[in-house]
């Protein structure tokens, strides 16, 4: 495990590679109160006895007998983690319980993975849509004291591009027929932000202080209200997604916490797309946006080169 965490430290190894680990509700326990955290692998790949425990395993639907390879002292892995996270930007953290505690889908899957650049947790054959509004083109009287976000923009660009990313759906040419019987069984898109951080210099807010903290959460909102009733919308006109049952979607932890006019229109009307928002790092996207800062990321460097 050590040597996962600080693989991509080494010159020429790993290098075009995102490396992320999953971390259980479990081992954030062990890590607080300092306690030992074992280390397994399938109990099916090795010969004789040993000690084994139960796991989730990724790929399995229900836990598998593990043999224990080694102890280790949980919170002295989780600062290695963290070191090497903050350090090289790797390997990446999936609170994997938390994910599965808050899919909408939490009644048909078990998600144990995310697309390479972790913007949204999917189901084996599941593949990602993504979009992401560029916060900049929202900003109204910029670099003055009367410098605001234009809300009513901001949500009516949103449900354009719910629709928008619904149809690429239906447009796109899956490498294999379980891509897009996935695809087309949860209609799951990502509706996201970039330029957020050149969005509040525009305002003359400071990252990450209390006020754009607060504004970013507002922006956040008013994205994913605006998204999920544009997919009640679109499933009065043209049905829900395959899988949909509404007893249970209503009963996603996540949807319970949407305003009680969105759980009441998946109640009478359904919902297109299973999942409708997603945060992306938007590297290359924000190039083309205008150049402006990438995602939610903050702004790095006043200048840079890229080739």
């Amino acid at each position: 495990m050590k040597s996962f965490v600080a693989a991509k430290q080494q010159p020429g190894q790993l290098r075009r590679f995102n490396l992320s680990i999953q971390v259980t509700d479990a081992f954030m326990a062990a890590a607080r109160s300092d306690a030992e955290w074992p280390l397994v692998f399938p109990a099916a790949v090795f010969d004789g006895d040993g000690e084994t425990v139960l796991r989730q395993w990724p790929g399995e639907a229900r836990a598998v007998p593990c043999r224990v390879i080694r102890r280790v002292r949980a919170r002295q892995l989780w600062d290695r983690i963290l070191q090497a996270t903050y350090d090289y930007s790797e390997p990446g953290v999936l609170f994997i319980d938390r994910i599965n505690q808050l899919n909408n889908l939490w009644y048909r899957e078990r998600i144990t993975a995310t697309n390479p650049c972790g913007e949204i947790p999917l189901p084996p054959y599941g593949a990602c849509d993504l979009g992401s509004l560029n916060l900049t083109c929202f900003v109204r009287s910029p670099f003055t004291p009367d410098a605001r976000i234009d809300f009513e923009s901001l949500a009516d660009t949103a449900q354009i591009a719910v629709r928008l990313l619904d149809n690429v759906i239906n447009a796109s040419r899956f490498p294999l027929p379980e891509q897009a019987e996935n695809a087309h069984h949860s209609r799951r898109i990502g509706l996201g932000i970039t330029g957020l951080a050149d969005a509040l210099v525009m305002l003359g807010l400071t990252y990450g202080s209390d006020r754009s903290i607060s504004l970013a959460a507002d922006i956040m909102r008013c994205i994913c209200y605006a998204a999920y009733r544009a997919s009640i919308a679109l499933a009065k006109e043209k049905t829900s997604f395959h899988c949909f049952e509404r007893d249970k979607y209503l009963q996603s932890p996540f949807i319970r916490s949407l305003p009680q006019d969105i759980q009441d229109g998946i109640s009478a009307h359904g919902i297109r797309n299973s999942h409708l928002i997603a945060i992306a790092p938007t590297g290359t996207i924000s190039l083309l946006g205008g150049n402006v800062s990438s995602g939610l990321e903050p702004i790095f460097a006043r200048m840079a080169k890229k080739n």
